[in-house]
C-alpha cells in the first residue's frame, strides 16, 4: 500500500467513538493532525463518512467528521484489524488541540 498521508503518524492509543450505523467504542493505533488508525475488529468499508468523538487528555471531547480512507479486516499477532481515517475539514481548534496532544 502506498503511504499517501500529508502528515506523519505518531503511535498514540487514545480512546475514540465511532458513530456510524451505531455506536463503537475504539482506541487507535496512531494518529496525526490529519486522520489516524481505529483498531476494530468490524472496519468499515472504503469512503464510509464517520462521526468521530476523541477523548484526548486534559481537554473537552473533539467531535470530527471522518472518512475511511482504507481497512484492514485480517489480524494477527502483529497487525490488528481496523481502519485508517482521514478527518474531514477539522476546525483550526480541533487541529490545535490534536497537535499540542501528539508534541506533549
Amino acid at each position: 500500500m502506498d503511504d499517501k498521508r500529508k502528515s506523519g503518524r505518531i503511535k498514540k492509543s487514545i480512546k475514540c467513538e465511532v458513530y456510524s450505523d451505531g455506536l463503537t467504542f475504539s482506541s487507535t493505533i496512531d494518529i496525526s493532525d490529519g486522520g489516524m488508525f481505529i483498531s476494530t475488529p468490524e472496519p468499515l468499508n472504503e469512503n464510509s463518512e464517520v462521526d468521530l468523538v476523541l477523548h484526548l487528555p486534559g481537554t473537552d471531547p473533539i467531535d470530527l467528521k471522518a472518512r475511511v480512507r482504507w481497512n484492514r479486516d485480517e489480524r494477527d499477532e502483529d497487525i490488528r484489524a481496523g481502519m485508517g481515517v482521514e478527518f474531514l475539514n477539522p476546525t483550526t481548534k480541533q487541529t490545535a488541540l490534536i497537535n499540542k496532544y501528539l508534541e506533549g
